[in-house]
């Protein structure tokens, strides 16, 4: 699949200019890195040069779709050989593998697809590390086709300004506290609000008892039960609302401005933090159990005497995105719980929670175990 110039106008890409040159190379899986011609495909990848400079690659999915980038990489050799960046750089062959090792530029459009199946779909910026659009936050369910014809004709003069502004926003890097309150757009048209309730590199930083088996640097955020087109619900009214189940996720969303701080307040006394709970991972030391509820409770006890939990209640994953989107915050809005959410990661094979529901005897023993109430 390969977009138009007005297409692509429709999504803040960089359009193709008359004058540069179209060429198809075999795609590569990528699988072997360091003999990339061994790879098989029958997908391709489409380059467009202005002379010898490479301005756009377009990789074609395993699956249906494509993504596009944006370069401004110089070539050699006829445009065989991708010229060395530094003076002690060398030639490298210009292929699929190799243009993936070097650094695109601007707003990136994926879109992912099998025939009539729904497409994943993320619009990013290389550059600021910012997400324009993304069907795992919106939760919108369209094949390849409907999303293009549906996102074109709905597309409006504010929209284009808005790309324009994504497309030409320099990178910042925002900070961000315990208390603060944060808005993101679900979609082009509706936005969903936050709260962050841990900073855990800072917690530990200062030397605070925590299970440290979470990856990247993790952040424990909630989701409020709002979806909304206002850009300025005040604090007062957001601090009445829901939340969705806390969750730890990489801090990149709140340091790069993707969630984007709109006020602070001190937290409330009690916190709903994650649980992480079961038999130490730990090859130098084994053999404790482990319970840690965010800045509120961590306490170790032997194994030997212990009922084991094994590792089912770890509850360590961290993702980038929150593990929900708009269309399951709005039946948590629906049914007036967080019910949808607990479903939701039933289905996933989401199990490592023990706030779940379902593991309401779990959750009792693990209690009496630790001394909690």
């Amino acid at each position: 699949m390969e977009l138009t110039n007005e297409q692509r106008r429709h999504f803040g890409l960089e359009l193709v200019d008359p004058s540069w040159d179209r060429v198809e190379i075999p795609a590569v899986s990528g699988r072997n890195t360091i003999h990339p011609e061994m790879n098989k495909s029958n997908r391709k990848i489409i380059l467009y040069f202005d002379g010898d400079i490479l301005r756009k690659e377009i990789v074609e999915h395993e699956n249906g779709g494509f993504r596009e980038n944006a370069y401004n990489l110089k070539t050699m050799d006829n445009r065989t050989k991708i010229a060395p960046i530094t003076a002690k750089g060398k030639p490298k062959i210009l292929n699929g593998v190799n243009i993936q090792r070097c650094n695109p530029y601007g707003v990136y459009m994926d879109l992912n697809a099998k025939p009539s199946e729904p497409a994943s779909v993320v619009i990013g910026n290389y550059d600021t590390q910012k997400t324009y659009y993304g069907t795992g936050r919106s939760g919108v369910r369209l094949t390849a086709e409907e999303f293009l014809d549906k996102w074109i004709s709905e597309t409006t003069e504010r929209d284009f300004k808005d790309l324009e502004k994504f497309a030409t926003e320099k990178r910042k890097h925002c900070k961000f506290k315990e208390g603060d309150f944060f808005r993101f757009k679900y979609d082009r048209r509706r936005y969903g609000y936050g709260r962050v309730l841990m900073d855990v590199y800072k917690w530990t930083k200062e030397g605070n008892p925590f299970w440290d088996v979470l990856m990247e640097r993790p952040v424990c955020i909630c989701i409020y039960h709002i979806v909304t087109e206002d850009p300025d619900v005040s604090l007062d009214e957001l601090t009445k609302l829901k939340s969705c189940p806390s969750e730890y996720i990489m801090d990149n969303l709140l340091y790069y401005g993707d969630f984007e701080v709109v006020g602070n307040a001190p937290l409330p006394e009690e916190v709903d933090y994650p649980i992480m709970y079961g038999r130490s991972i730990s090859g130098r030391d084994p053999d404790k159990i482990i319970c840690c509820i965010g800045k509120s409770f961590y306490r170790e006890i032997p194994l030997k005497g212990n009922d084991n939990p094994g590792r089912e209640f770890i509850n360590n994953g961290v993702g980038f995105e929150p593990d929900l989107d708009m269309a399951l915050v709005e039946e948590c809005i629906k049914a007036g719980s967080n019910d949808p959410v607990w479903q939701m990661r039933s289905n996933r094979g989401y199990e490592a929670d023990i706030r779940a529901p379902r593991h309401k005897v779990a959750l009792i023993k693990m209690k009496k175990q630790m001394g909690l109430k």
